[in-house]
């Protein structure tokens, strides 16, 4: 009885020092276009339980062309923090058939941002929209 009732009040204090490696993430696919033969789309990933000092969601950004073989994609984006604001004005509100793709590599970058504040300088930040974003950034 005396160990569950520490461990129950200990365990709101113990989420806040939870390392990036053991948190759970998140993940939503979001269609962003769809015209005649492409499809661009962002997997959105978030940390969770949310952090104070990430209010983005992070995503990596693709492009396929209907009909081609799955492994024929582009990477628009490979690391992006997105604000929520930005994510919402992004979704197309289309349906479209995507792909998933391997996710180690984002997910050690997001880890890296969450771990390790000089890395947040080399991660672009979008407000407007993704392939508003995108597009400014040249990509």
């Amino acid at each position: 009885m005396r160990l569950r009732l520490v461990t129950a009040l200990a365990l709101p204090f113990l989420s806040s020092a939870i390392p990036a490696q053991a948190q759970q993430m998140q993940q939503e696919n979001v269609i962003l276009s769809v015209s005649g033969k492409t499809v661009r789309w962002a997997v959105a990933y978030k940390a969770m339980p949310e952090r104070a000092d990430d209010p983005y969601v992070h995503v990596i950004v693709f492009e396929h062309e209907k009909g081609a073989e799955p492994w024929r994609y582009k990477q628009l984006a490979f690391h992006m923090a997105v604000t929520p604001q930005a994510l919402e004005k992004s979704r197309s509100g289309r349906k479209a058939k995507i792909h998933n793709y391997k996710d180690v590599e984002i997910r050690g970058a997001y880890r890296r941002w969450l771990e390790d504040p000089t890395a947040r300088g080399d991660v672009p930040v979008c407000e407007t929209d993704i392939l508003d974003c995108i597009k400014r950034l040249g990509r």
